[in-house]
């Protein structure tokens, strides 16, 4: 048998022709393609490839993305002290061996640490390598202090935390001195998070928190006060409706936010301080039939919203608005963009609304199906005043998950009817609708009076067969495009896991 004959003495690039006299051109390709090629394949594959020559040796180790996960190896009955032993062992390893310079990301996904030492080694490690991006998600572990190490790090620019961590700010007051995007998970905040951090981080732009209150935690206020801060998605859970939950206040204190998204079941107050930078608010509240939650939240968080441009209003802040009796709405006079979703109740609060939106051009009403509409709450379209916004300024209006329900036409009446300058109402009916109703809807909405008699009318149905259909092509495209995306931005990633 022939021996690989050498065709290239490069330090870099070493061709060799294999057994049946053809050039190995792989291995004549750069480092960081190779490292783009050890990405696809398991950890054991990309590791096997050592064996091939020399020049594949040591290239897994110059990979600049390490993901650590312990979740094939470490599962249900299958758990002992020797596979995370295993899986410690192989993290500290492959931290030991990998050497490039600059790491952009560091993730580890572990649901048993028997060391934080070994943990502060591993965080401390990716550190010291300048990495980019930290994600820790340490599943049901009990809350531990997080490494001092990141509050410091002068290249740390994303960190995700999805897993409890007492923070403490460092004696000099060192944090996160370039961190630009936050994702945190709180539990119990007064007692576990500085009311001055957020502040404390110069670059902040993006910060997203779930926040879970109980029963017995002690009345709180949690502070998110930022000076660079543009995007706030914060998500509030109380764990228990049993009686009215303590007074928790968020106060929001940040001039140059551009984006908030809001979910939470009505267990906080809110003061929020003006928001001149304000584009688009989301708010969504769940749990809003329960009797001992407080209804004034919505109207305190809508009152500090007042400046957005888009608007966002799920059914549960409608029903919370109707149940305070009183149609209390603020101003909102900057706002173009209105999307509403309507369930049982909280339709009578649309008029209020529509009439504090005076310049609205698109509103977008999604009629909820988990509940049936029923006359009594559409009654109002008989008396009430036209909104402003109608008669003026609103030229798009779409509808979505319209039935065969009176009270589902008599507000597409009122709607068709009092839009003046409207171009374009696009409905879409319930997936449920088949092809006689749909027909049946169609003639009834050609046949309602238009303010604009040039307003087009555009009706639509998707089917159930079709709906599965775009959910699935959907989840293709998504699915491409992730992995396109990674290829694009991430070239250099191995993404290592622990085979046993």
């Amino acid at each position: 048998m022939n021996s690989p004959e050498m065709v290239s003495t490069s330090p870099k690039t070493q061709c060799r022709r294999v057994d049946n006299g053809s050039e190995d051109r792989i291995s004549c390709l750069p480092d960081s393609i190779l490292c783009q090629i050890l990405s696809v394949p398991p950890t054991k594959d990309a590791v096997a490839t050592s064996i091939l020559s020399p020049r594949w040796k040591h290239a897994w180790t110059s990979v600049r993305n390490l993901c650590f996960d312990d979740e094939l190896s470490v599962m249900g009955d299958e758990v002992s002290g020797i596979t995370v032993a295993a899986f410690e062992k192989f993290v500290h390893s492959v931290l030991a061996r990998t050497h490039p310079s600059s790491v952009e990301k560091f993730s580890l996904r572990c649901s048993y640490l028997r060391s934080l030492g070994m943990f502060d080694y591993w965080v401390s490690s990716a550190i010291s390598r300048n990495v980019r991006e930290i994600e820790i998600d340490l599943r049901d572990h009990e809350r531990i202090p997080l490494p001092a190490s990141i509050y410091r790090s002068i290249t740390l620019e994303v960190l995700r935390l999805r897993s409890y961590f007492a923070l403490k700010i460092p004696p000099d007051g060192v944090c996160f001195p370039r961190l630009k995007t936050f994702h945190l998970m709180l539990q119990q905040p007064t007692n576990h998070l500085p009311h001055n951090l957020f502040s404390r981080c110069p670059c902040l732009q993006h910060l997203s928190l779930t926040v879970y209150f109980t029963a017995a935690n002690p009345a709180s206020n949690l502070i998110i006060s930022s000076a660079t801060l543009k995007t706030f998605v914060l998500e509030v859970m109380y764990c228990s409706h049993s009686s009215a939950p303590n007074q928790h206040t968020v106060t929001i204190v940040a001039p140059n936010l551009e984006f908030l998204d809001i979910t939470d079941d009505l267990a906080v107050s809110y003061a929020v301080h003006q928001l001149p930078s304000l584009h688009k608010a989301v708010y969504y509240v769940m749990f809003s039939e329960w009797p001992p939650i407080d209804r004034r939240p919505p109207v305190q968080l809508l009152a500090g919203m007042t400046k957005a441009k888009c608007l966002t209003l799920s059914a549960g802040v409608l029903h919370a608005l109707n149940r305070r009796g009183d149609n209390i709405f603020p101003q909102f006079s900057a706002l173009t963009y209105l999307h509403v979703t309507v369930g049982q109740f909280g339709c009578t609060m649309l008029p209020t609304i529509l009439g504090c939106s005076p310049n609205l051009h698109t509103f977008v009403l999604h009629l909820s199906d988990w509940y049936v509409l029923n006359d009594e709450q559409t009654r109002w379209t008989d008396t009430a005043t036209v909104p402003s916004c109608l008669s003026d300024h609103v030229n798009i209006i779409e509808i979505n998950g319209l039935g065969k329900e009176n009270s589902h036409m008599r507000l597409a009446e009122y709607l068709l009817n009092h839009s003046r300058v409207l171009l374009t109402m696009t409905v879409r009916c319930k997936p449920s609708v088949d092809g006689k109703t749909l027909e049946n809807l169609h003639h009834r909405l050609m046949g309602l009076h238009r303010g604009c008699a040039s307003a087009f009318i555009h009706l639509t149905s998707i089917r159930p067969l079709q709906l599965l259909t775009l959910i699935l092509l959907f989840s293709i495209i998504r699915y491409a495009l992730y992995h396109i995306r990674m290829f694009a931005t991430e070239p250099d990633t191995l993404r290592i896991h622990l085979f046993m």
